[in-house]
């Protein structure tokens, strides 16, 4: 079955937009549900609201960031867009945060943006979308990759809904070992077809490193159980770290050859 790519669908999206049109975002880009008491991890200087925030689902990734990381807190469920366009084998991330942007701002369109041209290198750029998305489509938030690879990341808005959504749980040295949980793994998402089907030809496409393994998915898992393993090694327990290696990819099943299922 084939579907109607993104750009065909929000390009129908009018400017004056309805209750209905506000879900159609969510309809082509899928969307994720953060409950309320879900920890999210910030490492930042400042512990200010503000328009646009930035957190990492595990402690050990806002860490690299600073030694001190503060700890949130959801105070209600919040919906947000699910921006990733696929996952590869290693279950890094391409994030569709440019072709969002692409699509929301055809006039302007750049399709030499970047992830990170819309996040961090160019502001105005950031807030001319958060602020559509938020005032337009009443969206509050995504989830996308963090550069690209295995760690994603949930951005939140506004600053008022931002104080009506949040609270500061806690703020704590990196190598802290109360807050080991991947909060990824409390998080319900609901990919597009999209999605599905572009990573399932990008984990088909991954040829077999022995003839003789066809289900390049059990290779994969068994990397995974020694990694787990050798964190157990070091000293950590099974759960500390099943959570250290948890992925998206393992989060949603897909690892097996018909991801669709």
């Amino acid at each position: 079955m084939s579907f109607p790519s993104r750009s065909r669908l929000v390009a129908n999206l009018s400017y004056k937009t309805t209750a209905t049109e506000m879900n159609k975002l969510f309809d082509i880009y899928g969307h994720c549900v953060i409950p309320q008491d879900t920890f999210l991890f910030r490492g930042h200087d400042s512990n200010a609201f503000d328009d646009c925030m930035f957190f990492a689902t595990k402690l050990c990734v806002a860490g690299a960031f600073k030694d001190s990381v503060q700890v949130w807190k959801t105070t209600t469920d919040i919906r947000v867009l699910f921006l990733i366009d696929h996952l590869d084998d290693r279950s890094w991330a391409t994030s569709s945060l440019p072709q969002l942007y692409n699509n929301l701002f055809q006039s302007n369109s750049n399709f030499e943006l970047s992830d990170l041209d819309i996040k961090h290198k160019n502001l105005e750029r950031r807030e001319k979308l958060v602020r559509r998305l938020f005032d337009e489509y009443q969206v509050s938030g995504w989830l996308t990759s963090l550069d690209g690879k295995v760690e994603l990341e949930v951005c939140l808005f506004d600053k008022k809904a931002n104080k009506e959504q949040l609270v500061l749980a806690d703020a704590v040295d990196r190598r802290n070992k109360r807050y080991f949980k991947d909060s990824l793994e409390r998080i319900s998402i609901s990919p597009p077809q999209d999605f599905l089907d572009k990573t399932r030809q990008k984990l088909d496409a991954r040829a077999p490193v022995m003839v003789a393994e066809q289900d390049h998915s059990k290779r994969y898992l068994r990397g995974i159980e020694a990694n787990i393993k050798e964190e157990m090694e070091k000293g950590k327990s099974r759960e500390e770290a099943t959570h250290y290696f948890m992925n998206l990819r393992i989060k949603m099943k897909l690892c097996f050859k018909n991801v669709s299922q």
